[in-house]
């Protein structure tokens, strides 16, 4: 660590640091900017050029020792023990049944090759396993179950293999529910209840993240386990669809529930540069509105992690992902102090400069999460 005080060293030292919401660190080293270059100059669809970066990216991570070693290094500096990581989106058809195999084919390659350094989370303990072994635990999560159509047996097959959260809706409008930038949210559908049904009979984690309110209300008090927000942010604070209202907020804490706060910049405010100011502004009144049990941190750093020259054309796409003008998606945009995933122990001394002590730091930073993982999935 750099140029960070004791306590922030010794609080990472100590807890289990869990974004419920990121792939981590991903190093865009000088052959992937010179592939990012080749291909832009080809018109390909961007989404596309994701898709084969990241597979590059999974390769590199295998076999190339100095780039996985680098790797290695960015994951210590950020301090995190564990992540849950979406697998679907990276794909030229992000969310689709071919996006999510796809996307779980890298992973795999990835994690069965660096046993060393990454494991697959199954139950809570394998989280623990991580930390007391200096590895990287990795949550397999599906952020849409638009690509099952109206087949509940695929949500079992997901299941099995090894995916442990999973969000009902993405943006728009599916089988099972409305998206939060859809015009109009009607809730969960009849289908949408047998899913509901369902994941908890599997002891998976329901997550509303990007449910419109309706279906987020709808799947909260029709679940008969706890639900999960895994990455949002306030309304009260900020106004904007990715957000939960306040009475949201609480049936979700009343219930057992967690509400992980994200950092994507222009979520959280309309200011020309995002500070960790605004996060935790985010941070506090949820924390002052349900208590302390039952937030933590889902940076959603995902978008932003890109090449600029491709998030750049991406940005010019954003619409097929169900976002508008005034949603203010970038993929350019990045938070000041959080600009790399390094910078991960400048959200914990944040918390430090809000007051927080050490305790309460450590289950906003990981323990809270884990608890209601624990509770559901065992």
């Amino acid at each position: 660590m750099i140029n960070l005080s004791e306590r922030v060293k010794n609080i990472i030292k100590r807890s289990i640091i869990i974004d419920t919401l990121s792939h981590g660190p991903i190093l865009w080293t000088e052959p992937f900017i010179k592939k990012t270059d080749e291909l832009l100059a080809l018109d390909l669809n961007p989404f596309k050029i994701v898709q084969e970066l990241l597979l590059d990216f999974s390769k590199a991570a295998v076999s190339d020792d100095d780039y996985f070693n680098n790797l290695k290094s960015a994951w210590k500096d950020s301090g995190v023990n564990c992540v849950s990581w979406t697998l679907g989106p990276i794909h030229e058809k992000p969310y689709s049944l071919e996006g999510v195999r796809h996307n779980l084919a890298l992973m795999t390659h990835l994690l069965e090759n660096r046993g060393e350094f990454f494991v697959k989370i199954l139950h809570a303990e394998d989280m623990r396993y991580a930390k007391m072994e200096k590895k990287i635990g990795v949550i397999y999560n599906l952020q849409d179950l638009g690509f099952i159509g109206t087949d509940l047996e695929l949500l079992e097959h997901f299941y099995l293999m090894g995916f442990r959260i999973m969000q009902l809706t993405y943006n728009s409008k599916n089988s099972i529910g409305t998206g939060c930038t859809a015009r109009r949210d009607k809730g969960l559908t009849e289908f949408g209840l047998k899913v509901i049904e369902k994941i908890n009979q599997l002891r998976a984690v329901i997550d509303i993240s990007h449910c419109g309110p309706q279906t987020s209300m709808d799947a909260v008090i029709n679940s008969l386990q706890p639900v999960v927000a895994s990455h949002t942010l306030a309304d009260s604070v900020f106004k904007h669809d990715r957000a939960k209202s306040d009475e949201l907020l609480q049936i979700i804490a009343e219930k057992g529930g967690y509400v992980g706060v994200l950092t994507v910049p222009g979520f959280l405010s309309n200011k020309s540069k995002t500070t960790i100011e605004d996060w935790l502004d985010h941070i506090d009144y949820i924390v002052n509105l349900v208590g302390i049990d039952h937030v933590g941190i889902g940076t959603d750093y995902y978008g932003y992690s890109l090449p600029d020259n491709l998030a750049k054309k991406i940005d010019e796409l954003i619409g097929i992902l169900g976002f508008r003008q005034e949603h203010r998606a970038t993929f350019l945009d990045k938070m000041e102090d959080f600009e790399s995933y390094e910078k991960f122990p400048n959200l914990i001394k944040g918390l430090i400069s809000r007051g927080y002590g050490d305790n309460d730091i450590q289950k906003i930073a990981g323990e809270n999460f884990l608890r209601v993982f624990q509770k559901i999935v065992g």
